[in-house]
């Protein structure tokens, strides 16, 4: 949509709109201003903020009351009495507000009445002008007195207005009165509801708190004549402060600067009557002194009530709390109404003086919002509340009521809340416990908040907040230094209560209603600071956060390093927790750890402390092990201090790295330098020790440390040390895990440390106190905690020696008269069975390599010894199996002590099963069937309790004969793996264990069946030759497919294999003996031989046997044709199947199937051919392989064929020819893809069945077209001289071919359009000839032939093309020719539509649905913007060679001949110059030479039609080009046309009219005008059309009176066709007019807008006519140049000078006496 041009409509309302003034209901206006006043007193508070800009100093408040209707007041009584009647029962009548101000001014009486039109003084608060008139909430005619003046209000219906007079002399004072008569005392009021007295103490609360920061000095409130309260304030005289050095002293924007900081002390004192303090309390009720005794009562509620429901006596101890009696009630009641109460407070204030630095600008803006400039000096004052005793009061006072001034100063310290004063209170509070009076900052219009949305006043609020927070700074500074210097005189301790409370006063709270005012206080508070850093309370006195540390527990090593006193940071969290995160202070630090370490040597309680603080630290990842390590390196403690010497003992905490675990090793022993001493670490929890990177002392490190000097000779000497030590180790001994019990014995073991009843001795020369087999032996003593698993490890030996017992016995039995044999083998083994469990293990180890026991069996010789591990334990079946077992004179039993001690010697409790397999091969190898049958059952029967399942491995892993099979009788043997259990498996030749064994055949590790991949391999090797083999043996794999599953391999590779046997029908008979042979004659006898082995994937079990005889078809059970479609049978061949088959023998597939079947074959490859050419193996195949059938026509000799009329055959068919096929390499076949071709050489090629689908496949082989193998070669003869053939076919071409490409250009197909007609009319050249022949040879057959023909195409140079045609041409050559530079893939169809469009006249191709006039319309109107393109082209070549004749030498002749040549080619569409309707075609085709540019281009113009004889028959060039303008000029006005549309779419409407923006169009436009209505005039009617904002009525347009006879008073001028001229009204358009396909648009709306409003008068209308007419030769000039350019401009200009004449001459009579045509 166009854009609408405010600012030009603004000024036209300006100069011609009528003036009206504003109305304002003033009632109503006063009543939506106090709807912004909703806060209580606002009355007072304006009139009082009005006194202090006026400068006074006391403000006197007065209520005027009306008596009680109902109460009477008290006869003879006391003012106190009357007064709480008044205060009681009367009700309010009037305010009167008087103050000792300067008197009003002029111009302030001129303000008071006026609305919105504040005090223009910068120092004032008072801005926006309303706040007087909040006095309406409840006064409807107030009055004032100022000075000698008089102002009275009234109303004059919704109208306020005044009324002005003097005082009289007599009544004339300084002072400012206002008189408000409350609206609803009056009687005739209809609001009438007298209001009762105000709470008169929370009206003392509130002017109280007004006096705080305002310029007065008293206030004095009365109730009629009655002194009510008076309030006083009195200020010390100011100090100086001096601002901190280390704080920015202006504000982050720049616009205030703090000049100065003052202090002063100021007091309130306020004194009330007594009578104020109950007058207005409500009697207490029923139910609140129920509640009253409850809280007094001392029980719970339960045992108050049960007063009312028990007579039971009251309880001890409850007793009744006195009251006063009811003389005495009255006594108190009269005693506080009497008199008068007096309090006082104290208050401090810090005033900061303010410099403002603003941009005029922004001054400007300021002002404009609140009526002043903003100050260029301020002031904004702090209110804090100063520090006392909790116990103490804030005020203090004297009289009855007294308390009453906690209520009435409750809100003029900040003790919950600070909050801005704007001259009084508002709600907005300040985060801090501070109040902030600042003037300057510019409240909402109510005053109840400050303006933070206004941009420029937000601005300066902030500013002003920032330096309310740098005087907070500034404040808190001040009390810091008064805590600095109480610091010398007072410990810290006693400064912490003042700091807590000066924390808590700047502890930032969300500031309310709008959070963005406390946070501009509080970041401007922090960020004020030069560098981060605040002074604040330490351990150390005063200092500044930077050097101050968070708290942390007391530790007395870091005594050294100020902290924050814990107490102050736990009731300053909020305080502190800003601080730290603001970055002001930070936590302890290594660094400060660090620091208070290096600085000394810690004592031995100091060091137990720091130990047990890291120990927290690293607990908590306060501090990471490293850390601690880094402390340790550089912490020194002196310990064992000697108080007589005053030395003790440097320990390096960095050099510790083990600590002792007292229930381990006893901490009075020596431990190593690198351990800590237990007196140290016993506080520290073990796990934190850890932490520490320490581990425990080991045992094994203090081992270490006591076997080495000068700790080893007290060990080894001291039996007490030596005792002591191992009772530790034993104690510890389960805990230790293998390597360290190791160790220990490996320190301990060279050493005397065991003490033993002959010394210290060392373990291995000690023994148990058990042995007592010899006395003199050195037994070990006892010790605490002896263990024998201590001692046994040490090497202390239970039992003696082997040689040592041999040897004393043998001395024994030398020395002893004693007739006792000597000792024998069974008194050996009863011997060591009772030492059995203390025996050494190299001695049980030398007693099994011993042989001292005699063996039974049949290969034992008398006096033979074994070793236990050579025999068997007694059995008589192991001896009947031939071998030797043990011989006992008593009975064996493995459960004795004998018989495990044999056991463990190595004594075998039965053969083992590879024993067994021994003896059956011995036996199996001797023709021992007895031994052999004991042996099998021995195996079989205790098969399960000698656990021979155990060892079934190494039994089949035998490779010895040792078992029977159903093949061959005893004694032929097999191993376990050469048989196997499933009969089955005898197909493949595999042995069988013997049926009565089978049972058994696992116990013996024998398998069901044999490896699967075994059996392939056996087939393989050895095919079935029989089918009765192959059935059984194909059955038996079938039975196995789940474990080929899981052989993929082994079926890839079977599948390939020869192994299917093909049997084949043998003929006996001698004759014709031999396998079927379908080309010779058998008969016979004959029978099914094997004939050959095939793979499976070649073979197949289908019923259908479609290619018998050529494929194999094997037909088997079920079983095995499951197998063997499992590894690559099929049942039917594939696709692939057949190509593979046809590719090695397509001669034996012809001869077998036959023709028609073998190109069904063919077909069906085709189909799949996609899928077939991803196999490159395969298609190498086929490619080399004679498998394409082709064939060839042979003209048959002997055939003599006669014709006769009823001969019925098609002309196409040959009678004198046969056909013969044959199969070919892709080399010898070709495909016709031209019948013509094949015609002419069909005996001399072979070719490829026409079929598009075998055409295809063929082309997969490599097949060639054989368009690519004939060779043409043209002939043309010579140019004819009459060419009106070829000139006449050239045009009908060039017009008919858009008639045939209009099909395609309409759908989809219009990609497949090679070339369009303008190509045509640019490239093609059509000559006749004499006449035309064609030589067409077969390449590679050395065979050709000529034909005749009438047309064909040949290229020239560049892209064009030249049809040469015989006199006696056919179309459809013609058609066929262009047809290839027409379509991209043309078929024989479309040559022949062609042709039909050629030869059909137009009348006959529109008769048959071509719609053949639009088709050229459209068409011509293409050639028409083409042609004015060039044009365009033509006419910037005219100027440029008009420069270049500028520039010739003198003399020469200013147009020169220019020599014929080539013309470019233009376009040459329909109606477009230079096409081929008006272009010449000369002899050969050609267009006839121009002679000059300027010549040529008037031309194309259409100045020139025919050819001259001589340059000079025309005449002058220019008059030719002046003549050519006249008569375009004349076509642009016939051009003009009507429209019917009745809706437009201006986006088309190429150029439009625009004066707006300099020119004449954008463009583009995008609204839609539509037909409004009609009109009539001058005997026709006028199309009105609207744009989409329009809707007015034909009445209401009654400037089309003047507009319509001057537009078509120009339609008459230019001679337009009235019926093309249109008009249209939109005023939202900045199109003035525009031309639409001939038709005119005029819009009405810049008519009224530029010329209507004086058209009048003789200039208006003579502008209204020039601006119009140059609009309407623009608008004609369109009908020949579309575009906005220099030829546009150029015909404009013409077409103004054309018709000026006419226009002069028309223009008097429309002056002089034109007369208006009236509508209907």
């Amino acid at each position: 949509m166009a854009t609408l041009d405010f600012a030009r409509l603004r000024n036209q309302t300006m100069t011609d709109g009528q003036d009206s003034e504003v109305t304002v209901n003033t009632r109503a206006l006063i009543d939506k201003v106090l709807a912004r006043y909703s806060s209580e007193h606002t009355t007072l508070r304006e009139l009082i903020q009005n006194a202090s800009d006026a400068g006074a100093d006391k403000v006197v408040i007065r209520f005027d009351t009306d008596p009680s209707l109902s109460v009477p007041a008290p006869q003879g009584s006391d003012e106190p009495t009357l007064l709480k009647h008044i205060i009681q029962n009367h009700t309010l009548k009037r305010l009167i507000v008087s103050n000792n101000g300067t008197p009003f001014t002029a111009a302030d009486w001129s303000r008071l009445k006026s609305i919105a039109d504040g005090n223009p003084d910068e120092t004032k608060i008072g801005a926006f002008g309303v706040g007087f008139y909040s006095v309406f909430a409840d006064c409807d005619e107030p009055f004032v007195v100022s000075g000698d003046r008089t102002m009275a209000f009234y109303w004059k219906g919704n109208t306020l207005s005044t009324k002005v007079a003097a005082v009289p002399q007599e009544q004339r004072s300084s002072n400012t009165t206002f008189s408000l008569d409350y609206r609803q005392a009056n009687p005739a009021s209809l609001s009438y509801n007298p209001s009762k007295i105000p709470n008169l103490p929370t009206l003392c609360q509130f002017l109280a708190t007004s006096l705080t920061f305002v310029g007065l000095q008293s206030i004095e409130l009365y109730l009629d004549a009655f002194k009510v309260a008076t309030f006083s304030k009195k200020m010390s005289p100011s100090t100086d402060i001096r601002v901190p050095p280390g704080l920015r002293t202006e504000t982050e924007g720049g616009l205030m600067r703090v000049s100065q900081v003052t202090r002063q002390h100021s007091q309130i004192d306020a004194r009330w009557s007594n009578v104020i303090a109950s007058a207005q309390t409500p009697p207490k009720r029923a139910a609140d002194i129920v509640q009253a005794e409850v809280r007094n009562a001392g029980t719970t509620l339960k045992s108050f009530f049960s007063k009312f429901s028990s007579a039971q006596a009251p309880a001890k101890g409850a007793k009744p709390l006195p009251g006063p009696s009811h003389g005495e009630r009255n006594h108190t009641l009269s005693d506080d109404i009497f008199g008068v109460s007096e309090a006082v407070i104290f208050l401090q204030v810090c005033t900061v003086e303010v410099e403002t630095r603003v941009s005029r600008s922004f001054s400007a803006e300021i002002e404009r919002a609140t009526k002043k400039p903003p100050p260029r000096r301020t002031r904004i004052a702090l209110l804090t509340s100063p520090y006392n005793d909790p116990s103490t009061s804030l005020s203090s006072g004297s009289g009855t009521t007294t308390h009453l001034s906690s209520k009435i100063f409750s809100d003029i310290l900040p003790t919950k809340s600070g909050r801005i004063f704007i001259g009084f209170p508002t709600a907005q509070t300040t985060g801090f416990l501070v109040h902030i009076s600042a003037p300057s900052l510019i409240p909402t219009v109510e005053r109840e908040n400050v303006d933070m949305n206004a941009r420029y006043i937000s601005t300066w609020n902030i500013e002003v907040l920032r330096v309310a927070g740098l005087g907070c700074r500034i404040s808190y500074a001040l009390d810091m230094a008064e805590i600095q210097a109480m610091a010398s005189n007072s410990p810290v301790s006693a400064l912490i209560p003042r700091t807590t409370y000066l924390f808590q006063q700047y502890t930032t709270n969300a500031s309310h209603p709008s959070t963005k005012l406390g946070e501009a206080i509080e970041e401007a508070f922090w960020n004020c600071s030069k560098e981060r850093s605040i002074d604040i309370l330490s351990s150390k006195g005063i200092l500044p956060s930077r050097r101050v540390r968070m708290p942390a527990e007391t530790l007395s090593f870091l005594g050294e390093v100020p902290m924050v006193p814990q107490e102050l940071a736990t009731a300053s969290v909020a305080f502190m927790v800003n601080l730290h995160n603001r970055g002001y202070i930070s936590e302890l630090t290594m660094a400060d750890i660090r620091n208070g370490l290096e600085s000394r040597a810690l004592n031995e309680e100091e060091l137990v402390e720091f130990l047990k603080w890291c120990g927290a630290k690293v607990e908590g990842n306060e501090i990471d092990a490293s850390g601690i390590r880094n402390l340790f390196e550089i912490t020194v403690a002196n310990i064992d201090i000697n108080s007589e010497e005053a030395s003790g003992k440097i320990l390096p905490l960095g050099g510790i790295s083990t600590y002792v675990n007292a229930a381990r090793i006893t901490p009075t022993l020596p431990t190593p330098l690198d351990t800590i001493p237990f007196a140290f670490s016993k506080a520290v929890p073990v796990k934190q020790l850890q932490m520490f990177g320490w581990i425990e002392l080991s045992m094994v490190r203090w081992l270490r440390f006591m076997t080495a000097a000068p700790q080893l000779q007290e060990f080894c000497t001291s039996e007490k040390l030596a005792c002591h030590v191992l009772g530790l180790i034993a104690k510890s001994w389960d805990q230790l895990d293998a390597p360290s019990k190791e160790a220990v014995i490996g320190i301990l073991t060279p050493h005397t440390i065991m003490p033993t009843k002959m010394g210290m001795r060392r373990p291995e020369e000690s023994y148990f106190p058990t042995v007592k087999l010899f006395e003199d032996l050195p037994t070990v003593k006892q010790f605490t905690g002896s263990k024998d698993k201590l001692l046994l490890a040490l090497g202390v030996r239970k039992t003696v020696d082997l040689p040592m017992v041999f040897d004393r016995m043998r001395n024994r039995d030398s020395t002893q008269q004693s007739k006792k044999a000597p000792w024998n083998h069974v008194d050996l083994i009863r011997y060591f069975a009772s030492v059995i469990d203390e025996l050494p293990k190299k001695d049980l180890d030398r007693l099994r390599q011993t042989p001292f026991l005699p063996g039974e069996g049949s290969t034992v010789k008398q006096g033979n010894l074994f070793k236990a591990q050579d025999l068997y334990a007694p059995d008589q079946a192991i001896l009947s199996l031939g071998l030797t077992q043990v011989k006992l004179p008593f009975e064996y039993r493995a459960s004795s002590r004998e018989g495990a001690l044999l056991l463990r010697l190595g004594l075998k409790q039965w053969p083992d099963s590879v024993t067994i397999a021994n003896v059956l091969f011995r036996a199996g190898q001797s023709n021992d069937r007895q031994l052999y049958t004991l042996a099998l059952e021995y195996f079989l029967q205790n098969h399960y309790r000698n656990g021979y399942a155990a060892e079934i491995k190494q039994f089949a892993s035998i490779t010895h004969p040792i078992l029977p099979t159903e093949q061959a009788p005893f004694p032929t043997l097999v191993a376990s793996f050469q048989c196997f259990a499933n009969e089955q498996a005898a197909c493949l030749g595999y042995a069988i264990l013997r049926a009565d064994l089978r049972p058994h055949a696992e116990k013996f590790g024998i398998q069901r069946d044999p490896s699967i991949k075994d059996c392939m391999q056996r087939l393989l090797r050895q095919p079935p030759k029989t089918k009765v083999e192959a059935e059984m043996q194909f059955a038996y794999l079938a039975a196995r497919s789940s474990e080929l599953d899981q052989q993929r391999s082994l079926i890839n590779e079977i599948s390939t294999a020869a192994i299917v046997p093909i049997f084949r029908k043998y003929f006996l008979d001698p004759n014709c003996s031999g396998f079927e042979d379908r080309t010779i004659r058998q008969a016979g006898k004959s029978e099914f031989r094997l004939h050959h082995f095939e793979a499976p994937e070649a073979v197949f079990v289908g019923r259908d046997q479609e290619y018998q005889g050529i494929l194999d078809y094997v037909q088997y059970g079920a079983q095995a044709t499951a197998f063997l479609l499992k590894i690559g049978a099929k049942h039917e061949p594939s696709s692939h199947d057949l190509a593979y088959l046809l590719s090695k023998s397509p001669s034996r597939f012809l001869n077998t199937i036959g023709q028609e079947r073998y190109l069904d074959l063919l077909r069906k490859l085709a189909d799949h051919a996609g899928n077939l050419w991803t196999d490159k193996d395969l298609v190498r195949t086929l490619t080399g392989s004679r498998l394409l059938l082709g064939y060839r026509d042979i003209k048959d000799e002997s055939r003599k064929v006669v014709l006769t009329e009823e001969d019925t055959l098609d002309d196409l068919e040959d009678q004198g020819m046969h056909r013969e096929f044959s199969l070919n390499n892709a080399n010898e076949v070709v495909i016709v893809d031209d019948v013509n071709y094949l015609t002419m050489f069909r005996e001399f090629i072979i070719a490829a069945p026409q079929e598009e689908l075998l055409e295809e496949f063929y082309a997969r082989f490599g097949v060639k077209k054989i368009s690519e193998l004939v060779k043409a070669d043209r002939r043309i003869g010579v140019i004819v001289r009459d060419q009106v053939p070829a000139q006449k076919l050239r045009r009908d071409i060039l017009e008919r071919a858009r008639l045939f490409l209009h099909e395609y250009e309409r759908d989809a197909s219009s990609k497949s359009i090679r070339h369009d007609a303008k190509w045509l009319n640019s490239n093609l050249l059509v000559q006749c000839v004499s006449d035309i022949s064609i030589r067409f040879s077969l390449t590679d057959r050395g065979v050709a032939t000529s034909s005749k023909r009438t047309a064909v195409i040949t290229r020239t140079r560049g892209s064009g093309i030249t049809l040469n045609i015989t006199p006696k041409y056919d179309t459809y050559e013609v058609s066929r020719e262009l047809i290839k530079h027409l379509i991209n893939r043309p078929k024989q169809n479309d040559a022949i539509a062609l042709e039909r469009i050629l030869t059909e006249s137009l009348r006959r191709l529109q008769e048959k649905g071509i719609n053949v006039e639009r088709i050229l319309r459209k068409k011509e109107y293409e050639a028409r913007i083409a042609k004015q393109q060039e044009l365009e082209k033509e006419l910037e070549d005219q100027q440029r060679l008009a420069e270049q004749a500028k520039q010739a030498k003198p003399g020469a002749s200013p147009i020169e001949t220019i020599e014929p040549h080539t013309p470019e080619k233009g376009l040459s569409m329909p109606g477009a110059f230079g096409s081929p309707d008006n272009t010449e075609i000369m002899g050969n085709g050609r267009r006839s030479p121009d002679r000059g540019v300027l010549n040529n281009w008037a031309k194309k113009l259409g100045f020139k039609t025919t050819p001259s004889a001589s340059p000079a028959a025309d005449g002058p060039q220019i008059s030719r080009d002046l003549q050519a303008t006249k008569t375009n000029i004349a076509n642009a006005i016939k051009d003009c046309r009507p429209t019917n549309m009745q809706s437009i779419k201006t986006k088309v409407h190429q150029d439009p009219t625009e004066l707006d923006r300099g020119g004449y169009c954008n463009g583009e436009q995008w609204e839609n005008l539509h037909k409004a209505f009609s009109i009539p005039y001058s005997g026709r009617l006028i199309d009105i059309y609207f744009g989409k904002q329009q809707s007015e009525s034909p009445k209401e347009l009654y400037q089309l009176n003047s507009f319509l006879p001057l537009v078509f008073g120009l339609t008459s001028i230019f001679g337009v066709n009235p019926d093309a001229v249109n008009i249209f009204l939109d005023s939202s358009s900045n199109t003035v007019a525009f031309n639409m396909n001939g038709s005119l648009f005029f819009n009405l709306a810049w008519f009224i807008s530029l010329h209507f409003g004086r058209y009048g008068t003789v200039e208006g209308r003579l502008r209204a006519f020039d601006s119009w007419f140059f609009t309407y030769c623009h608008e004609l000039a369109h009908n020949l140049v579309t575009d906005h350019n220099a030829r546009h401009n150029w015909y404009q200009q013409q077409i103004a000078i054309e018709f000026s004449q006419q226009y002069r001459a028309a223009l008097s009579g429309f002056l002089q006496g034109a007369q208006e045509e009236k509508y209907t």
